[in-house]
């Protein structure tokens, strides 16, 4: 069984140091934003799950949801989370930023699948 959501934020926030790369040039006050704003995030794609996993269903042609990875699950339904609740991030800011992570973190074939369904969505 995998860590609750809770969990998830407390290991994030615990484990963000100065010597964070991504995160290292920030003051104290901007890291703390940043950690708020991923946790507005994280807790907006679970809260919104269900929805969100039924947009996502919805564009997946000949693939249930539970086939597709779960790294490429978690950044879709970021992304999808972004763009149907968040007006404040451009949607092609919100794709844009979940190829990348695809990019980094999957198979350099998810990010056009990620890319692809993303694309489908609209608010």
């Amino acid at each position: 069984m995998g860590k609750s959501l809770t969990d998830v934020i407390k290991d994030v926030r615990e484990g963000v140091s100065d010597e964070e790369e991504t995160l290292y040039y920030l003051t104290e006050t901007e890291r703390a934003a940043a950690l708020d704003f991923f946790e507005s995030l994280l807790r907006g794609a679970w809260d919104n799950r269900e929805v969100i996993d039924e947009q996502l269903r919805e564009r997946l042609e000949n693939w249930s949801l539970d086939r597709v990875g779960h790294l490429e699950r978690a950044i879709l339904r970021l992304g999808c989370y972004e763009i149907l609740h968040r007006d404040d991030i451009p949607r092609k800011v919100s794709i844009n930023e979940m190829v990348e992570l695809s990019k980094s973190f999957c198979d350099m074939k998810s990010k056009d699948f990620i890319n692809g369904v993303l694309d489908s969505i609209t608010p």
